[in-house]
């Protein structure tokens, strides 16, 4: 991390260079990390006229990889993440629910719905992809209650198609049945072994092993947070499409630390990058003040990465950059080796640290 006092001098002789992004670092990771900040003086440094996001040293082959040929049905692209292996397995533990439900009550109600999965019988994998397809298209149809769906009361509101895949009561079944994990395999919530994601994880990996087979991402990535239905999501994606290509589940405090000393945003960005493979072929990551710190950068460097994000006004940095001295519209610029920060004031009466404090990683030495 940064001194909080000035250390830096100006230089001239790199004001007018171009500047690129870094493929890797000849430092160890160690001896970035373990040099004092001040040790390594910050410069001053005019502008760079050029910033090429490209690195030369990138030459990995992006783009989709073993995928369908070009006039596949679209069913084939969906079971290139959802396989029909996996969805044998929903069908195996959504029946195995089902019947250890039912055998554990000693009385089923006379007009129960569990009576028509007797009758009825076991959900089979055509009935499972029809299912399937039906919550899918709920997320585009949307009305006010599931029951909606089968309503035949107004014909301006019926739709057809939902009744003809499947019925309102076995749809019903399914879904209270639904099950991706056998429960007795898992364990309590007062076992050391136990996992808040444990009844989706298997999901989770699933996704993220199609995600990589299937597609490469170009050299510019994005690393950001989602939360939804009580979820929430550290997501790594390629910048440009927003193709999601590693997923990590955040399991809270308790089940999901962060190592002494470190920033869990770092944290999360090390163990996503590595987790996809990533590290150490010149890819760029850009994220927000979240994630970012200089350690970081200088950590992800050491591992053949490329890093652009913004600092926040309590993160470690070198005053010029923390309290600088700017008009409207004006900017400066540091360097520290390999590592390059900007202040920016966008306008008169706002912090130049509420507009756009940046850092980045460059080939520069």
């Amino acid at each position: 991390m940064a001194d909080s006092s000035d250390s830096e001098q100006v230089s001239d002789g790199e004001s007018d260079d171009d500047f690129e992004v870094l493929s890797g670092s000849s430092e160890s990771e160690d001896e970035m990390n373990d040099v004092p900040m001040n040790a390594n003086p910050w410069f001053r440094v005019r502008p760079p006229e050029i910033d090429y996001l490209h690195d030369q040293r990138f030459v990995e082959n992006s783009g989709p990889q073993n995928v369908p040929a070009a006039d596949a049905k679209p069913i084939d692209y969906f079971l290139l993440f959802l396989t029909l292996d996996f969805l044998r397995h929903i069908v195996r533990e959504t029946n195995r629910y089902a019947q250890d439900f039912i055998t554990s009550r000693q009385r089923i109600r006379r007009f129960s719905r569990l009576h028509s999965w007797f009758k009825v019988g076991a959900v089979t994998l055509a009935e499972m992809k029809g299912f399937i397809s039906v919550i899918l298209n709920m997320g585009l149809i949307r009305k006010p209650s599931i029951t909606e769906y089968w309503n035949t009361k107004f014909p301006s509101q019926d739709t057809v198609w939902f009744r003809n895949i499947v019925s309102r009561n076995r749809s019903q079944s399914i879904l209270k049945n639904f099950h991706i994990v056998d429960n007795t395999t898992l364990p309590n919530r007062n076992d050391d072994n136990y996992s808040p994601t444990s009844k989706f994880q298997c999901f989770v990996d699933l996704f993220n092993q199609q995600s990589k087979q299937h597609y490469k991402p170009k050299q510019n990535l994005s690393i950001d947070e989602t939360a939804k239905f009580g979820v929430k999501l550290w997501v790594l994606a390629e910048a440009v499409s927003g193709y999601i290509y590693q997923l990590s589940v955040y399991k809270g405090r308790q089940y999901d630390p962060t190592p002494q000393g470190m920033l869990q945003g770092a944290y999360v960005v090390n163990k996503l990058l590595d987790a996809a493979g990533l590290f150490n072929k010149a890819y760029h990551l850009f994220t927000d003040s979240f994630f970012s710190s200089i350690n970081l950068a200088k950590e992800l460097l050491a591992k053949g990465t490329l890093f652009t994000g913004t600092l926040r006004a309590n993160r470690q940095m070198p005053n010029t950059i923390k309290n600088p001295v700017l008009q409207e519209k004006e900017s400066v610029y540091i360097r520290q080796g390999r590592i390059l920060l900007c202040a920016y004031k966008e306008r008169n009466g706002r912090s130049p640290l509420d507009s756009y404090p940046l850092f980045k990683s460059s080939t520069r030495k």
